[in-house]
């Protein structure tokens, strides 16, 4: 390419003497090159304008072994970060929560969401909710935690908040005496639910603890019970195959983990195949799950939210 330096510097300044930068380009005059007979006799000839070489490939070093390390351990910990605070994975192993969540439901819960804020910047960059009867809740089991095993992570609904009374007579459920509008409710195994709270000191479930027990009181409609303070008293929507309150006492406030947000993958499967604990079963399993992916994945449940 041909071009001709001129100098742009004020006369008082340099009178009139050409300026090249010789740390940003190679100059070097041309012999092939005339210059145009019409230019003046002092005037630059043109020039041919050289880039400067590459940089010699010693400079450069490949990224090393410290380096993709780091890498993995930065997202390692960023993931942690994420799964311990603010949403973590769950799958549905149980027909408890039917027909809302199914067998092979994964679940992202969001574990803000029910959480308490701690100043108004927490509050207005991660909102919370209050917890309304209705409400789906995850939550670590109360029964397990009692009997000091190892602990499992549950799914109910919310039917009674704290202070309110509850009864149950007759596959209907009362809160604080009024009946309830319950369209989630499904009964798949043909019976109906217990009546709760019981009539007889010794029809309590063995899982029911006997501090909970003295919540029990009378009113115009027969025995109700009174949910405590800081607890919830959660039931499954398939009421008469769920473990939930009725069994193992009220849900103690601290125990909630957060707020099941939306579907991300649903597996059509039975329960069995979650409560396989050998190697071989498990390998065997993901084999044919990977087999069956696109045949019994149910896409229509894919981003539920709820």
């Amino acid at each position: 390419m041909l071009r001709t330096e001129m100098d742009t510097t004020p006369e008082s300044s340099f009178h009139g003497e050409e300026v090249f930068n010789a740390t940003e380009q190679i100059v070097r005059q041309d012999p092939t090159v005339e210059s145009s007979p019409d230019a003046p006799p002092d005037a630059p000839s043109a020039e041919l304008i050289e880039p400067l070489p590459k940089k010699s490939g010693a400079h450069y070093k490949e990224p090393g072994f410290r380096t993709y390390f780091e890498l993995v351990v930065e997202v390692i910990l960023f993931v942690f970060f994420i799964n311990a605070f603010l949403l973590q994975t769950y799958v549905i192993p149980s027909p408890s929560m039917e027909n809302s969540m199914l067998i092979g439901d994964h679940l992202v819960v969001d574990k803000v969401g029910y959480s308490r804020s701690i100043s108004a910047l927490d509050k207005l960059l991660l909102p919370q909710v209050t917890i309304e009867r209705g409400m789906i809740v995850t939550f670590s089991g109360p029964s397990e935690i009692n009997s000091k095993q190892p602990v499992k992570n549950l799914v109910k609904r919310v039917i009674a908040l704290p202070g309110d009374t509850i009864r149950v007579k007759n596959n209907k459920v009362y809160i604080n005496q009024q009946p309830t509008e319950e369209p989630y409710v499904v009964y798949k195994s043909g019976r109906g639910m217990p009546d709760f709270p019981p009539t007889f000191p010794n029809s309590w479930h063995p899982s029911f603890p006997q501090q909970y027990r003295k919540h029990v009181e009378d009113s115009p409609q027969g025995s109700v019970y009174r949910v405590p303070e800081d607890h919830y008293f959660c039931m499954g929507d398939n009421r008469n195959n769920s473990f939930d309150s009725r069994s193992w006492g009220p849900l103690p406030k601290n125990y909630i983990i957060g707020k099941p947000w939306r579907v991300y993958w649903s597996y059509s499967s039975i329960g069995s195949e979650y409560k396989q604990s050998g190697f071989q079963e498990r390998v065997k399993d993901f084999f044919a799950t990977l087999a069956n992916f696109f045949t019994k994945t149910r896409w229509e449940r894919t981003f539920k939210k709820y």
